[in-house]
């Protein structure tokens, strides 16, 4: 089901409760980033010093990162 989520979807999911933020934030779980990350058309590639959350949040969270 978290695959057919989009990056954005898994970043909310995350915050809403502590269990499902260790099971999302988890390294083993970077696959159902990846594949939320690929529902996303015209995405640019993950950067390789930003693990998948991180670049979620960078590209879809709305607020400043400065």
């Amino acid at each position: 089901i978290y695959s057919y989520l989009e990056p954005l979807d898994l970043l909310r999911l995350s915050r809403t409760s502590k269990d499902l933020r260790v099971f999302l934030m988890s390294r083993s779980n970077a696959i159902v980033w990846r594949a939320a990350r690929s529902n996303v058309p015209d995405l640019p590639p993950l950067p390789s010093d930003l693990s998948e959350p991180e670049y979620a949040n960078l590209v879809f969270a709305s607020y400043c990162h400065v």
